[in-house]
C-alpha cells in the first residue's frame, strides 16, 4: 500500500560521465516497504517551485531497511538531474510509494529475460538477488553506449561467476575494442531471439528508452508473445522549459504519462 514519509540525501556516487546513484535513507524510523522492481514519487523543491519524479528503487547490497538507491542519468535541461547533480548531502525529499506492476510473477517461468538500456537497469537489480535465491534461469541484455557506461559491472561479473543460471550481455552502440566473451556491439534489440525464446514458458521485463521497448515488444507479440508474458516500463526524461508554471512536456511524454497513470490508478 502506498504511503508518504520523509527522507534526506546521505550518499552521492558517480558511476560515470553521465549517471551517479543517490542514497536516501527514510526518517521518520520505519522500513521502506516494497517489492523489488517497483517505483517511488520523490518531492524535490528547487529555485522555482515543487517537482516531482517517479524512480524504481535499485538496492541490491549494503543498503539498510530504511534506505532507497537511485541510479539517476544526465538529462540536457532535466529540472531532476540539474538538481539532484548539484545538491548537497542533507537536502531533504517527500516520498511517495511504492507503485507499479514491474514486479516478479508469483510463479517464476522457465526462463526470464530482461532487456535493459542506461539506467533502465535500476528495477532488475533487486529482483536479481530474489531470483538468484531461487535459483532461477535468467538471461540479462543491457545496451549502453561504451564500455564507461557500463553500470555496476562489479556486481553483474560476481553474479555472472557466482549464479550458474545468470547470464549477460552487454551491448554498445557505439565501436569498442577487444570485446569480452559477454559484450557485444549492436542495440540490445538484435538480440530479442537468441536464445529462441518460447512464449508457452518464458517471460520478459523490458525496461528503459521507450523506443527500445516498443521495437522489443513488436517482436515479441510477432513469437506470439502475449501482453502478460512481457512486463514494460517506459523511461521519460522530462526537460525543463522556459513556460511559466508547470513544466511543458512533449505529447509523446503526456502521452506516456496518460499510460502509467491509467495502469497505476486502478
Amino acid at each position: 500500500m502506498a504511503e508518504s514519509f520523509p527522507a534526506e540525501l546521505t550518499r552521492v556516487r558517480r558511476l560515470s560521465e553521465s549517471t551517479m546513484d543517490f542514497r536516501f535513507r527514510r526518517t521518520d524510523g520505519m522500513p521502506v516497504v516494497f517489492n523489488p522492481g517497483e517505483f517511488f514519487r520523490f518531492s524535490f523543491e528547487d529555485s522555482t517551485g515543487n517537482f516531482e519524479r517517479p524512480y524504481s528503487l535499485c538496492n541490491f547490497t549494503n543498503a539498510s531497511e530504511d534506505e532507497m538507491d537511485l541510479v539517476i542519468s544526465t538529462v540536457d535541461g532535466g529540472r531532476a538531474s540539474e538538481y539532484l547533480f548539484h545538491c548537497d548531502l542533507g537536502i531533504e525529499t517527500t516520498v511517495t510509494g511504492p507503485h507499479g506492476r514491474m514486479v516478479l510473477p508469483k510463479q517464476l517461468p522457465q526462463r526470464l529475460f530482461m532487456f535493459a538500456t542506461s539506467v533502465g537497469i535500476a528495477p532488475f537489480l533487486p529482483m536479481l538477488g530474489e531470483l538468484k535465491a531461487a535459483s532461477a534461469i535468467v538471461n540479462l541484455f543491457f545496451g549502453v553506449r561504451d564500455r564507461s557506461e557500463f553500470l555496476y559491472a562489479d556486481h553483474l561479473l560476481s553474479l555472472s561467476r557466482e549464479w550458474s543460471n545468470f547470464s549477460f550481455m552487454v551491448c554498445y552502440s557505439r565501436e569498442v575494442s577487444n570485446l569480452n566473451v559477454y559484450e557485444r556491439l549492436g542495440y540490445v534489440t538484435n538480440f530479442v531471439d537468441l536464445y529462441e525464446p518460447n512464449p508457452e514458458t518464458d517471460y520478459f521485463f523490458l525496461c528503459g528508452n521507450p523506443q527500445m521497448v516498443d521495437d522489443c515488444y513488436g517482436q515479441l507479440k510477432s513469437l506470439n508473445f502475449r501482453a502478460k508474458q512481457v512486463k514494460r516500463e517506459k523511461y521519460v526524461f522530462a526537460k525543463k522549459t522556459k513556460a511559466v508554471g508547470k513544466s511543458a512536456l512533449t505529447d509523446e511524454q503526456k502521452k506516456l504519462i496518460a499510460e502509467k497513470l491509467k495502469k497505476y490508478s486502478r
